[in-house]
């Protein structure tokens, strides 16, 4: 669905703005949500190590019963909202990216990761958000903490 031409922002939109009108966006809750993966994920490397990765887009479409739902509303609901899980392409980290795979409903059969990555767009997974703290320790944020497969949630 388009924004209307009012209601979308611009570069040059928001730096017309007073500073007194910013504020820190509230992060999500901690908790469970279900999610549905947006896209192909980016494929990069790191800045520091230069390690290989994919950052997947997450749309949180509803919070599950352990999400405070005065805290989320708070944050201004899930509209508009994303989630990033990154996964490094390591030796000691890549099951974490075969787990998520797995947990997206995505069978292994005979395909190689990748392929399984290729197939990720709109697969719903159960996302877990943590917090944490910022290096300065004056904010906190909503990160990517694992995932579960939704029929495992729908189960209990």
């Amino acid at each position: 669905m388009a924004l209307a031409p009012a209601a979308r922002a611009t570069f040059g939109s928001i730096l017309d703005r007073k500073s007194s009108e910013v504020e820190r966006p509230r992060p999500l809750p901690v908790g469970n949500y279900l999610c549905q993966v947006k896209g192909l994920p980016i494929f990069d490397k790191s800045s520091k190590k230069h390690t290989e990765y994919n950052e997947f887009t997450l749309i949180p479409l509803q919070a599950l019963d352990d999400v405070d739902q005065e805290q989320l509303a708070e944050a201004g609901g899930l509209a508009g909202k994303i989630i990033e899980a990154t996964f490094y392409h390591t030796e000691k980290s890549i099951w974490r990216l075969t787990e998520f795979l797995n947990d997206c409903g995505i069978e292994e059969g005979d395909l190689t990761i990748r392929q399984r990555v290729e197939l990720s767009p709109g697969c719903q997974v159960i996302c877990t958000i943590i917090h944490e703290p910022s290096k300065d320790g004056k904010s906190v944020y909503a990160n990517f903490g694992g995932s579960a497969p939704v029929d495992e949630v729908e189960a209990e």
